[in-house]
């Protein structure tokens, strides 16, 4: 096992009730391992940081990731499958706007087969040529069939215009047309593009003692070769207001607008996810109230922040009659930028954003999960645990400050019959 970089941080003090490492590689490969007390699971996100950034060919990043679990040098599907599956575990892998993401499950008894399968899915994969012909066909029959459904439609149209020349411009799936020219040499080379040390983040979860955690981890991990992939970020802002029609079959117009998001960074970015939850998180929301409650629009109303790296933004939906769409933008447009905000809003927000969050950390797949994507954006893995502090210190004052942002414009797209 090669020499472990002497850039490690063993918190003595239990962090989140558990023993919490960090330890960096000489390759580079971040790995952060807890450890924990229970009946026997341990869990597991490997994170490749660059997603769908610099791809030659739309959608190549998106068949990559699904092959790698479809076979190695080694190992075939069913015994990748296998290594996990026996022990009730699983494994997955995907591909985000900014990251690839392995993920996996397993007991502690067959920690060491599934190592010996993840090392040759990151050493050795085989992206086989009719593994690859299926993959594509499936990749397109999901991009047509996307269409067919209203937000789908009308969120294809929309990256088009907010994210204008940018990697986010479309979809991890990718385009019909480059789907068609990708071959098995375009997924080796973007694997190997990607695959560089200072890419990798590894959150490891798991009744295993911390010691014998990184041990093992290390000791595949430091295999991986050293390096990174570096890509520009792409900042474009909301200053502008338009709206697209787009023509479907339906009875149903879908109205989908964007607006200027807060960067993943510093105190506004807390601020902008209450601003988010008050604005369209659930039957409390404003959107539900003045839309659908006050105003009888639709019955689906909502707004979401994804987090990317760059270009943030906030996505406000509704779906109504045809005859009402005018309205409706207007009104959408109206409570996202200026309907009252109060104390009880911000604290009702605060309630549901750190339960929410809370509950979905029950698991140690998903406390490994936000370990990997904390780190992987930039806040840091410690995030896992802060998270729910930042949220609590938000003020109304943060709020109605980032939400400036929002009156600097809008983009829409609108699907009607």
């Amino acid at each position: 096992m090669k020499t472990i970089l002497i850039i490690f941080l063993l918190l003595g003090l239990v962090y989140g009730g558990q023993n919490l490492k960090e330890v960096v590689l000489e390759n580079g490969v971040k790995l952060i391992l807890k450890e924990t007390k229970g009946r026997g699971i341990i869990a597991g996100s490997i994170f490749i940081k660059g997603g769908t950034h610099g791809e030659g060919k739309r959608g190549t990043t998106n068949l990559m990731a699904v092959l790698l679990t479809k076979g190695t040098k080694t190992y075939s599907s069913y015994e990748i499958a296998s290594a996990f599956e026996d022990w009730g575990g699983f494994i997955s892998s995907s591909a985000a706007d900014d990251y690839v993401e392995i993920s996996f499950a397993t007991r502690p008894q067959g920690l060491d087969q599934a190592l010996k399968v993840i090392e040759s899915i990151l050493l050795e994969p085989s992206f086989k040529e009719e593994n690859l012909q299926v993959e594509k066909r499936r990749a397109l029959s999901r991009i047509r069939s996307r269409r067919e459904d209203g937000f789908e439609l009308a969120m294809e149209k929309l990256r088009l215009i907010t994210y204008k020349g940018t990697t986010y411009e479309v979809s991890p799936l990718g385009t019909e047309e480059d789907l068609q020219k990708i071959g098995r040499e375009d997924l080796l080379k973007r694997w190997e593009e990607l695959l560089k040390g200072k890419n990798v983040v590894v959150a490891v979860v798991g009744d295993v003692d911390l010691v014998e955690m990184e041990r093992k981890f290390s000791e595949v991990f430091s295999r991986l070769p050293s390096g990174e992939f570096s890509f520009s970020t792409q900042e474009l802002l909301v200053e502008d207001s338009l709206i697209q029609k787009v023509q479907r079959d339906g009875s149903q117009a879908t109205v989908l607008c964007a607006f200027q998001g807060v960067p993943p960074k510093g105190k506004d970015f807390f601020a902008f996810r209450v601003l988010n939850s008050i604005l369209g998180d659930g039957m409390t929301s404003k959107l539900f109230d003045e839309l659908r409650e006050k105003r009888g629009y639709a019955y689906a109303t909502y707004s979401m922040s994804p987090i990317r790296l760059y270009s943030p933004r906030l996505f406000a939906y509704i779906g109504t009659s045809p005859e009402k769409k005018e309205s409706a933008i207007k009104d959408l447009i109206w409570v996202v930028q200026d309907a009252n905000i109060t104390e009880e809003d911000i604290a009702l927000a605060k309630r549901k954003i750190i339960g929410g969050y809370l509950l979905d950390r029950q698991t140690r797949g998903r406390q490994a999960f936000y370990l990997g994507f904390w780190e992987i954006v930039g806040f840091g893995y410690k995030m896992e645990q802060d998270y729910v502090k930042h949220i609590e210190e938000v003020s109304l004052q943060d709020v109605l400050k980032v939400r400036d942002a929002l009156k600097k414009g809008y983009h829409c797209v609108v699907v009607e019959p």
